[in-house]
């Protein structure tokens, strides 16, 4: 075995000698398991307790007892919202991930993910507690908003919650992710938020955990719209406030999450000239439509020996519903790729559509770098990092990318004929859409400006994303199998057990979103795990 695996920290290495020392042990109480092989068996068993259980049972390997599970999954209790022992281990985890080095204090700097995941509506029994679990509790403020609406509206019952609200905190400049507390609600709206995650920053900001909130991050539905909304005057755009918890006045970014943004205006183009056919998108005298993809896959790509375009399918076309919630397959359409192909067979034809793909394909790519050799790899300027607040790219989303769509909707609302003005915001994005790529870009380009000069020496916009989130609500819909509603009481055990696991938990391949090859994910942590 040491001659296979020479380095200590493969996993295959560290494996079989703890099965060699198990075999050594006068009784099974007298394993000590190393840490990561915990981790490891937490993430089996929540996947499915029967599989692990056969798999311990059948003597082929030794693996970790249920009860010895237990006391690792079961070291804070399980509840709802903001509680001290979880404070505990994020600054642990904080710790390991050396974001606590004097010399370097923009390491600090985190984001706040939220969205919700929707729950089954039901009560369960904790015979630990005695509680029931599964009505609406928004915290302490939270619940008085509720009983005074109550009152109001004269009222008595409880709500069962339909929806978990889970906030998460992601670093910036390391891989950090954590889910720092979960709130069963039956679907959350701007007052609710409001309270919910400013106590999140100010328990960030001001207790021994001791981050500083750069950017909260969300998606665009119109709760979190109105969220923005609170923190302006402006009410169309807002897209930072001022941080009153910040020792430094610092301000804090909103941006849309750009991967949300992508499909929204895939959807917004799916249905120009096409489908539901609520938009008839048009620039500079020419359409922005969908029937020109669809010419090209059917008559180049479909039946076609050499397709050019060989990532386009019948489900890029002709989507499900499952398929609209896929990321790569938005990106996949607004490709390069999918230009030159229309460009070259079409020519003067398909100007705009060729147009506007390129720009969103651009815009997704500088939002979206991911690794610091991607661009080299890929031959794509656009994937490589960021290392200077001077970077072309920056300037070219705050101008040349925004400016587009001014010019585009001034070319539109300039257009000579009888159109009302349904007609004409027809023609262009849908107007979510638009201002949350505004919200984006300014707040991406002012956060990745900001760390630069704070001393990091680059910047992948890809840490701006809630991907981290969407990985965590993978792991809630599938324990125990396929489990797309969980319980709140499942739920609130599972954000536990993934506490313990920590980021060496592999997300589900089945997904909306594209599974991160991590090379840090493969390092062996020693760092010992809380036990009951």
């Amino acid at each position: 075995m040491e001659k296979a695996f020479p380095d200590s920290n493969y996993f295959q290495r560290l494996f079989w000698s703890e099965q060699f020392k198990s075999v050594n042990v006068k009784s099974a109480k007298g394993m000590r398991w190393h840490p990561m092989i915990i981790r490891w068996c937490l993430y089996l068993r929540q996947k499915s307790s029967a599989a692990y259980d056969a798999l311990r049972d059948s003597g082929f390997i030794t693996l970790p007892s249920a009860r010895t599970l237990f006391d690792y999954s079961h070291y804070t209790k399980c509840g709802n919202g903001d509680q001290p022992d979880v404070l505990n281990i994020l600054k642990s985890e904080a710790e390991k991930k050396g974001m606590y080095n004097n010399d370097e204090s923009w390491r600090k700097y985190v984001g706040l993910l939220f969205d919700e995941i929707q729950v089954k509506s039901e009560l369960v029994y904790d015979k630990y507690s005695g509680e029931l679990i599964g009505y609406c509790n928004l915290d302490k403020v939270g619940n008085q908003m509720m009983e005074l609406d109550k009152s109001i509206k004269g009222t008595e019952h409880s709500d069962i919650a339909k929806y978990m609200l889970v906030v998460m905190v992601r670093g910036v400049t390391c891989d950090l992710r954590f889910p720092l507390a979960g709130f069963p609600t039956t679907s959350i709206t701007a007052d609710f938020l409001y309270p919910i995650i400013w106590k999140a920053v100010r328990i960030l900001e001001t207790s021994l955990v001791d981050l500083r909130v750069l950017f909260i991050t969300c998606d665009g539905a119109s709760s979190k719209r109105r969220f923005f909304k609170l923190h302006g005057e402006d009410n169309d755009f807002v897209h930072y406030a001022d941080n009153p918890y910040s020792s430094d006045n610092r301000v804090i970014y909103f941006i849309s999450d750009v991967p949300h943004l992508i499909k929204t205006t895939r959807n917004c183009f799916y249905n120009s000239f096409s489908h539901k056919n609520t938009r008839k998108m048009w620039k500079d005298v020419k359409d922005i439509s969908w029937l020109h993809l669809l010419n090209l896959f059917e008559q180049h790509c479909e039946l076609s020996f050499y397709s050019p375009c060989p990532k386009l399918t019948r489900k890029h076309i002709d989507m499900s519903t499952f398929g609209c919630m896929k990321v790569n397959f938005a990106a996949q359409v607004l490709s390069s790729t999918v230009a030159n192909a229309l460009e070259m067979l079409y020519g003067d034809n398909v100007t705009e559509t060729v147009n506007f793909i390129r720009v969103m394909n651009r815009v997704f790519d500088c939002l979206n770098v991911r690794s610091l050799y991607e661009g080299r790899n890929k031959r794509n300027p656009d994937l490589n990092p960021y290392n200077s607040s001077n970077d072309e790219r920056l300037g070219w989303l705050k101008e040349d990318f925004l400016n587009y769509f001014s010019e585009w909707e001034q070319v539109v609302m300039n257009r000579v004929g009888n159109f009302t003005l349904k007609d004409r915001k027809g023609m262009l994005l849908s107007h979510h859409t638009i201002t949350g790529l505004k919200i984006s870009v300014h707040s991406i380009v002012a956060s990745v400006k900001f760390l630069l000069n704070s001393g990091a020496k680059f910047v992948l916009t890809h840490s701006f994303n809630q991907n981290p989130l969407e990985h965590e609500f993978g792991h809630y819909r599938h324990r125990v199998g396929d489990n797309s509603n969980p319980t709140v009481y499942e739920v609130r055990h599972m954000m536990n057990q993934m506490r313990a696991v920590g980021g060496d938990a592999l997300a589900p391949k089945r997904g909306n979103i594209h599974l991160e090859n991590d090379e840090n994910r493969f390092v062996i942590d020693n760092s010992k795990l809380p036990k009951r």
